[in-house]
């Protein structure tokens, strides 16, 4: 199946910034096929963030963090991954870090 390029670049550049800008070094990307991942070594999402983004979908919301995010870059994600038919999902990792997760359509 083909995608569209451009909206997977504009999910990873945001998922790529989000984490260079909450998380810590290194950030990391992953390809298996259709799925990326992208993960850090920071605190991971606060709780109340990944309730947001488990429960509601896109949305603009308060990150809760020190920089003052509104959460428009994983809203935005999140619209470009539903137009793909992609699946995004959102994570904290037992070992610490946040990852997030685009599955893309393999039909």
């Amino acid at each position: 199946m083909s995608t569209d390029p451009r909206r997977v670049e504009r999910i990873l550049a945001n998922l790529a910034a989000n984490a260079l800008r909450h998380g810590a070094p290194p950030v990391e990307g992953e390809v298996d096929g259709p799925v990326v991942r992208v993960r850090d070594h920071g605190p991971g999402f606060p709780p109340d963030l990944l309730t947001v983004l488990h429960a509601s979908g896109p949305q603009r919301f308060r990150t809760g963090s020190r920089t003052g995010g509104t959460g428009l870059g994983l809203t935005i994600a999140t619209g470009q991954a539903r137009l793909l038919d992609a699946r995004l999902t959102f994570r904290n990792r037992p070992e610490g870090g946040a990852e997030t997760e685009l599955r893309l359509p393999t039909e």
